[in-house]
């Protein structure tokens, strides 16, 4: 991959931030396994894919990891979304980026696949099939402060006090 994209992805203020906060490579007692991979790399790749749109099985090998090791790492464990997103949202906010003072509600619609979860409903635009809806509580700069998963027939202005209590204050 070359330095240039690597550095524009995850420049190196924002390395210096999330990479205490990412899990460390042990190693299985047991031995085998995969070998330790250049953290760095593996968290540029899941940035790569996750702001580009591009499909994970279409990762480049330039980013020196592979697809399958990238998107198992996408994971990074319980609360590592939610310690990264709180600690960007810190540092966004000590710079005086993140706006409190209104913000917006959005949604997208997903349709289940087969009988859905406990997080699904019937779609009211989808001829009542099951469906979820991602709701996004952003600042009026789309900073996004807040997400929550509910059923496909909740509406934006019925997420918004749930989404609230999902706010990182």
């Amino acid at each position: 991959m070359s330095a240039d994209l690597s550095k524009r992805l995850v420049p190196d203020e924002l390395w210096e931030l999330v990479a205490p906060l990412l899990p460390s490579f042990a190693a299985r007692p047991q031995g085998g396994g995969t070998a330790p991979r250049d953290e760095r790399a593996v968290f540029t790749a899941v940035v790569y894919v996750l702001t580009s749109g591009c499909a994970w099985r279409h990762l480049p090998p330039t980013f020196g990891t592979s697809s399958a090791t990238a998107h198992r790492r996408s994971r990074y464990g319980p609360g590592s979304a939610r310690r990264l997103h709180r600690a960007m949202l810190d540092e966004l906010g000590a710079r005086g980026e993140v706006d409190w003072t209104s913000a917006i509600v959005d949604a997208a619609s997903i349709r289940a696949k087969k009988k859905g979860g406990s997080l699904t409903g019937p779609n009211p635009v989808d001829r009542g099939m099951k469906g979820s809806r991602l709701h996004v509580l952003s600042d009026v700069q789309g900073v996004p402060l807040a997400v929550a998963v509910s059923g496909a027939s909740m509406q934006d202005s019925l997420a918004l006090k749930p989404l609230r209590s999902h706010l990182i204050w």
